[in-house]
């Protein structure tokens, strides 16, 4: 993935677009003090990611969303078990520390999550970068993060030694949960969508 620096600008402010109205819907959706914040975006090593994926031993729940259109791309959102929890109390409005352990409540409130994140990303790139991008239904998984990890490089099929990583931070009540968001673009699409808008190699 050959991505230039005047290129990387563009790439992060259509991060920066997705993950603030993401944040924004998520915040009013709970009622609540939520936001997710962009801390970083940057192609990185494949092989470096994959052995940092395999040294975070914890549990991790997380959402993976397949987008169709003339950018084909998947997104994988993961985060803490625990934080998983938190989250499933406030979609439920009930006392946190309810939740104790994944159910069917926590996959539906981390599918809602995935339907959140994926609409606002494809909504930027579609009204303000001239994308066609539809998000299909999410899948949740319940696994450890380089189970999860594996699974997007292998649905992806990458053949590339480098990818897209956006570095988030999630806060809940001044609770700050760390979490992963990946977003995997076909490099060839990818690229086509920055020459139609006029970014220059």
């Amino acid at each position: 993935m050959n991505i230039t620096q005047e290129r990387m600008k563009v790439i992060e402010i259509m991060s920066r677009l997705s993950i603030d109205r993401a944040s924004r819907a998520l915040s009013k959706t709970l009622r609540t003090g939520a936001m997710i914040s962009l801390s970083n975006v940057y192609i990185a090593d494949l092989s470096e990611t994959t052995e940092r994926m395999n040294n975070d031993l914890r549990e991790m729940t997380g959402v993976m969303v397949d987008f169709k259109g003339n950018i084909g791309c998947k997104l994988l959102f993961m985060l803490p078990v625990n934080g998983s929890f938190i989250l499933t109390d406030l979609f439920l409005r009930q006392p946190t520390g309810t939740t104790k352990e994944y159910n069917e409540f926590t996959e539906g409130v981390i599918q809602e999550l995935g339907n959140i994140l994926a609409s606002h990303i494809s909504n930027v790139l579609v009204s303000d970068f001239d994308a066609t991008l539809v998000p299909e239904p999410p899948h949740v998984h319940n696994d450890y993060a380089g189970v999860m990890f594996a699974n997007l490089v292998m649905e992806q099929g990458m053949n590339d030694d480098k990818l897209l990583l956006m570095e988030t931070k999630f806060e809940i009540c001044k609770n700050e949960i760390e979490c992963y968001l990946f977003l995997v673009p076909e490099a060839t699409s990818f690229v086509k969508l920055l020459d139609n808008i006029g970014v220059k190699v």
